[in-house]
């Protein structure tokens, strides 16, 4: 998740940065600009989720930032953090789209209250409408969600639901991550690849074995999974391997490996280009659990 923080007072910048630092939901990217005309072209280039904006700034006020963005109808949510408190301007700022208009000064917990709701509504915006199946090549090994999800439900917790989610692209969210390849078992040729976000490591390997809260948020915040929970997410990936059936040699597929990936490169960089006919994007919950995102590519 990538948060914006706009505000020309240094100061507010730095609080409000270590406020969302403290946010225990979801691991953040975050990136600040001191002017708004700046911060317009870091919207462009980089694309946060959300986008967190100061009122009174000397290059153009952060209502006018905001009509700048909502005219580009960039899908992203905005919010204001000012010393603004007039009625009649708050309710200027939300007619012109603006998600919440908090008022300085804040503390920690009420900062946390008000970004919660722009972040599961940036994850629920992820989900396809109606699930829609997605028609993958015949000829890959890939499993269909529906089946999938029965397997999900009858060997590891029906507590776990799964999604169709948009395509995903690559960028600096998408590392730390954990892969797992799959392969037939008798050829031991390679036929699918996974790719989880650290969110659905957790996800999947708490459905599985308990882990404590303490210890999936560890992970997440360090960008970090303990072998405890690599060992338990290939528990949950293995028992639904039974999915990935090959239709020209009717076997099923099965783990070979689950390996962290601490930094990016070449051959995960271009998984995330595959066509949509050789892949399946999903994402994994659990209630009280950030939703996580996997990435499922047929070779």
């Amino acid at each position: 998740m990538k948060i914006l923080i706009v505000d020309d007072s240094l100061a507010t910048l730095e609080i409000v940065r270590r406020g969302l630092e403290k946010f225990g939901y979801r691991k953040l990217l975050i990136q600040k600009a001191d002017r708004a005309r700046k911060a317009l072209q870091i919207i462009g280039q980089w694309k946060p989720d959300i986008v967190l904006t100061d009122w009174n700034m000397p290059d153009m006020s952060g209502l006018q930032l905001l009509n700048a963005i909502m005219q580009r109808n960039l899908g992203m949510k905005v919010a204001m953090i000012t010393t603004v408190d007039d009625e009649e301007q708050v309710q200027l700022a939300l007619q012109a789209g603006a998600a919440f208009v908090l008022s300085k000064p804040f503390d920690d917990e009420t900062l946390h209250q008000h970004i919660l709701p722009l972040v599961q509504g940036a994850e629920s915006s992820e989900l396809l409408l109606d699930n829609v199946e997605v028609t993958i090549d015949g000829e890959l090994a890939l499993p269909k969600l529906n089946q999938l999800e029965k397997l999900i439900h009858k060997h590891i917790s029906e507590d776990l639901t799964i999604s169709t989610i948009k395509s995903q692209e690559f960028d600096e969210t998408k590392v730390p991550c954990v892969m797992a390849i799959y392969e037939d078992p008798e050829s031991q040729k390679v036929r699918a690849v996974g790719i989880l976000d650290i969110y659905a490591t957790c996800v999947m390997a708490s459905s599985c074995k308990v882990i404590p809260i303490e210890e999936a948020q560890q992970a997440i915040h360090q960008h970090l999974v303990s072998q405890e929970i690599l060992e338990a997410a290939k528990d949950a990936l293995t028992y639904t391997a039974y999915a990935f059936l090959d239709k020209r040699t009717r076997r099923s597929l099965r783990v070979k490996t689950v390996k962290f990936v601490p930094a990016t490169f070449s051959k995960l960089e271009q998984l995330f280009k595959t066509e949509v006919t050789r892949r399946l994007d999903f994402s994994c919950q659990r209630e009280g659990m950030a939703l996580g995102k996997i990435l499922l590519v047929g070779l």
